[in-house]
């Protein structure tokens, strides 16, 4: 296996209503959708080819997040299937303000001494993107017993893993600094980010690491991985979606491309 991801997948609820007070108030929108850094990461990973794990919290009202896992490759046998409701991100909208609300539900109950030491082993590396510093800690202490490299997102936790992805300062073994409008910058070295009118910055960083993460287990280089992944980022951008429209053929033409004048820019 290539890359095992560690972290959360929400339910993201919108709903939109008049919200009037002392009447029942018909809701207008109500939609449901899987989200979360742990899931584009892993499905962007498999888009890219990459043999794909997931460890997530997953409630009992999760109803097709397996089955979406399962049509996007992405290997689930070791979720944690949890009694409680799945983590609920909800977005609430009136006509005069919106109210962001957050349920955590199943996410406790994730506890890393309970992942198998031999599933974390089948990886070459394991990311995580988990928002507790004490759980990201001890699973990057236990991947390492195992040999394993770890990476970590640096939004989620501070934690001291082989790779640090970060919108920050900051210095590690490998770190990679990302910023999608001034440039990337991997272990102090600038890579390039390609832009044009139709460039959407906010939504690229989980398919900036997959492709990453895809590339460095193959080529343990990493800035070309970086340079890969400002490829992979710049087609995403482009649907305005966290998750690749393009093929992974896409990806490796215009890194084709760019990797010629990076080559000589170096």
């Amino acid at each position: 296996m290539d890359v095992i991801v560690i972290g959360v997948i929400n339910i993201h609820s919108t709903l939109r209503t008049a919200l009037k007070p002392g009447v029942t108030n018909p809701v207008s929108e109500f939609q449901e959708t899987f989200f979360g850094s742990a899931l584009h990461i892993a499905v962007n990973a498999s888009l890219l080819k990459a043999d794909v794990g997931i460890v997530s919290p997953v409630g009992r009202d999760a109803v097709g997040l397996l089955d979406l896992l399962r049509r996007n490759s992405v290997d689930y046998s070791h979720v944690v299937l949890s009694s409680k409701k799945n983590s609920n991100f909800i977005q609430l909208s009136t006509p005069t303000r919106s109210y962001n609300l957050y349920y955590e539900g199943a996410v406790k109950d994730l506890d890393p001494q309970k992942i198998e030491k031999k599933y974390l082993k089948k990886a070459k590396i394991v990311h995580i993107c988990f928002p507790d510093e004490e759980v990201t800690e001890t699973l990057v202490r236990m991947a390492r017993k195992e040999k394993v490299l770890t990476s970590v997102d640096a939004s989620f936790s501070e934690a001291d893993a082989d790779i640090v992805f970060t919108e920050g300062k900051r210095k590690g073994n490998t770190t990679i600094v990302m910023d999608f409008k001034e440039g990337i910058t991997c272990n102090g070295k600038k890579i390039p980010v390609f832009r044009d009118k139709m460039y959407y910055d906010t939504g690229v960083k989980d398919a900036f690491i997959a492709a990453f993460l895809t590339r460095y287990v193959k080529s343990e280089h990493p800035e070309y991985s970086a340079l890969y992944g400002s490829c992979a980022a710049y087609l995403c951008s482009r649907s305005d979606k966290k998750v690749l429209t393009c093929t992974k053929e896409d990806v490796d033409n215009l890194f084709s491309e760019k990797v010629r004048s990076f080559s000589s820019a170096g």
